[in-house]
């Protein structure tokens, strides 16, 4: 099974570990090829790769190819950093939210925004861009922040908590037969306390 390699964080190497575990039982070999992770979406939705290792729910509305494993990865939040104490999230003139991640593009489809939206590349640029003062506010998600940049002080911002979202495993419908019997070992693997290790091994919990 080939997949993309995603952004390094102790969540994508329990991911890759926890999947690989799951393949295996069921006599699949999982490889990690380096890709390039905005476009990842698509070449998973079109065939090139063969799913994707953890996404947030919602892709699947717009890449109709793939499909989610009924079974949470991990839960995160996305987070608004706002430079105003006061104002409201519809209140902000301008935000930053970064492309190859669905779930601030997502919130907004749900949640019109009237300001303009910029659209970077990474979490960095976003954070460049909200300590500069060039946009009022940024979306994105919190293990990013905290595993990526550990050391930016969030303090000097305000923080509001605009969703709680989990991280599921989607294979391209070619697949989707698989799904069921992935479901019932990730199941297993977590009732036998395998899920439980494996995040205190990353230190997710």
């Amino acid at each position: 099974m080939l997949f993309n390699r995603p952004a390094d964080t102790p969540q994508a190497r329990y991911v890759i570990e926890l999947m690989t575990l799951a393949y295996k039982e069921l006599g699949y070999d999982v490889h990690i090829i380096d890709f390039n992770h905005q476009s990842a979406l698509s070449a998973a939705n079109n065939g090139t790769l063969d799913g994707q290792l953890g996404r947030v729910a919602s892709i699947s509305q717009q890449y109709q190819n793939l499909h989610p494993v009924n079974f949470a990865l991990f839960e995160f939040n996305l987070v608004l950093l706002k430079n105003c104490q006061q104002c409201t999230f519809e209140q902000l003139d301008n935000i930053a939210i970064q492309v190859g991640y669905p779930a601030a593009q997502s919130y907004l489809n749900e949640h019109p925004f009237i300001g303009d939206i910029i659209k970077v590349k990474s979490v960095t640029a976003q954070l460049n861009l909200l300590t500069q003062g060039k946009v009022q506010g940024v979306i994105l998600l919190d293990f990013l922040l905290s595993t990526k940049h550990p050391q930016f002080n969030v303090k000097q911002f305000q923080t509001e908590i605009l969703a709680p979202i989990k991280s599921y495993h989607f294979l391209h419908s070619r697949h989707s037969a698989l799904i069921p019997k992935l479901e019932k070992e990730l199941h297993k693997l977590n009732e036998n306390g395998t899920v439980r290790l494996l995040r205190a091994k990353h230190n997710l919990d």
